[in-house]
């Protein structure tokens, strides 16, 4: 077999139909399928670092323009950190996402250990 006649092959045989299932997620309708989403739930939108259940932040102006963030970890207080005062809101959420990620990891690990 020549690189031309496997070349066809590929385009017309049953090579296509998987790379068109591979491609496409299957039979049916295109799904459009971006990162972080799922065709498998209910409610296919992206889990970002704010849908973590057991966590909750707050990121608040003052009138002399400074940030103020905080993350609570809702079923162990203990684990929350204090008050943060940042100059920019940005820092701020930059803080709070990273704070999240860090206590996410903690509370899965101690999920784990049970």
């Amino acid at each position: 077999m020549n690189k031309l006649e496997l070349l066809y092959e590929l385009a017309t045989g049953p090579a296509l139909n998987l790379i068109l299932e591979a491609q496409f997620g299957g039979p049916g309708v295109q799904q459009s399928i971006g990162t972080g989403r799922n065709i498998h739930t209910l409610d296919p939108q992206p889990i970002t670092w704010e849908n973590y259940e057991g966590l909750k932040y707050e990121v608040d102006a003052s009138p002399d323009g400074k940030y103020y963030a905080e993350v609570e970890v809702l079923d162990y207080p203990e684990m929350s950190p204090p008050l943060q005062t940042f100059s920019d809101e940005a820092s701020a959420t930059s803080w709070v996402r990273n704070t999240y990620e860090i206590l996410h990891r903690n509370l899965m690990a101690m999920e784990a250990s049970r």
